[in-house]
């Protein structure tokens, strides 16, 4: 699973350094760094802040708040997350931090990530963020921290420059994204197709989350907007391809005030088969966008 955008390959990439992974450096792991929360939306002093994923040492209490960029910086982002920055502490009271204990030595600090070079950038703030660049060289990654724009937790900052020994960045952590780009969404689709499959050989009704839950393996990991939104976009796939075929073998089930389906196909392979077509289909688009890219 590689076709998703570079927005998706850092978050998988920050996600897999916190996992004993045996194709993966683990070095956040080791300092007890896990998945907190993906893609929180929060307020703070009124303003609403969106950063990618926050990771939390529970052992150094101490969370890495991270927002994946292109090359784009905002003079409006760096005002919000300066302010995060100086006041840590609300993470944990607003309840969007919840792998750190409450207390005066509690920390968070803010990191731009990105795999373009941001030193030159002109909306690079003046102030005391982590700003982190994945370089590629012919053999592997090198993740490293842009000199003055280093981790103040000397355990954390120790860890870089870290080099990956592969060109290879996971893609399975968080396989998908929605609004992100077309690749990403083509993805998202061929992984709810599959789970269609996976789910109703199971169970006899099943809904958005049951779907969701079997194609992210870290589904309850994301934030409260991000499921609503993958819910929406999952009911549309699923109706979609029932105009194509896929109502034969399963049927929409009103449950309260929420769409399920059950199978009713007297035989899942043909169920199978009907997907697998489905997703060769959905994978033809995405090497069509590939060439296209590279064309361009």
């Amino acid at each position: 699973m590689q076709n998703v955008s570079d927005h998706t390959q850092q978050i998988n990439a920050w996600i897999a350094l916190c996992q004993i992974d045996r194709m993966f450096p683990d070095s956040l792991r080791r300092l007890g760094y896990t998945v907190d929360i993906i893609d929180p939306h929060f307020f703070h002093d009124g303003d609403a802040v969106n950063p990618d994923l926050i990771l939390t040492s529970r052992g150094h209490n101490h969370s890495i708040v991270i927002d994946c960029k292109s090359k784009t910086l905002k003079e409006e982002q760096n005002e919000k997350y300066e302010a995060i920055h100086h006041s840590p502490e609300f993470l944990l009271t607003r309840g969007v931090v919840s792998s750190a204990e409450a207390g005066e030595d509690y920390d968070a600090e803010f990191a731009y990530s990105s795999f373009a070079d941001l030193s030159v950038n002109p909306f690079l703030p003046e102030n005391d963020f982590a700003v982190v660049h994945f370089d590629e060289d012919a053999k592997q990654f090198t993740i490293r921290t842009l000199e003055d724009y280093e981790f103040n937790l000397d355990e954390l900052q120790a860890q870089f420059p870290i080099r990956t020994g592969t060109r290879r960045l996971p893609t399975d952590y968080f396989p998908f994204d929605v609004g992100t780009g077309d690749d990403d969404y083509q993805q998202f689709t061929i992984s709810i197709l599959q789970s269609t499959v996976h789910v109703a050989l199971e169970q006899d009704t099943f809904d958005a989350d049951d779907l969701l839950e079997d194609a992210h393996p870290l589904w309850v990991d994301l934030d409260e907007e991000m499921k609503k939104e993958l819910r929406a976009h999952t009911e549309k796939v699923i109706n979609k391809y029932q105009q194509k075929g896929l109502n034969e073998h399963i049927e929409k089930v009103q449950a309260g005030n929420k769409d399920e389906w059950k199978a009713v196909s007297k035989s899942l392979q043909a169920l199978q088969r009907k997907v697998d077509e489905f997703v060769e289909d959905v994978q033809a688009e995405l090497e069509q966008t590939e060439i296209g890219d590279y064309v361009d």
